[in-house]
């Protein structure tokens, strides 16, 4: 099963151990924004809280999307999708 990020003629999913390496580059880069947003005012926090759930979220969904592909590539995975057609 291939996955594709936003549509069938999309970007192919990398491999889970490529997301995480990454994920955790985009998070290093993530938390030196935020404490830069904190320290310059610190009235941000409540909007860095959001932003911080909502980066969270999209690294989540790159690590579904990560695993799905991994065990997208299994035969019992490939034949329940068939059977659901």
């Amino acid at each position: 099963m291939d996955v594709r990020l936003d549509h069938s003629n999309g970007t192919p999913v990398a491999p889970l151990a490529e997301i995480l390496s990454d994920l955790a580059q985009q998070l290093q880069h993530q938390q030196d924004a935020w404490r830069q947003r904190l320290r310059e005012d610190p009235r941000q926090f409540g909007a860095v809280e959001v932003a911080v759930h909502h980066t969270f979220q999209q690294l989540a969904d790159q690590v579904v999307a990560g695993l799905l592909t991994e065990v997208g590539q299994s035969r019992a995975l490939e034949d329940a999708r068939k059977k659901s057609r």
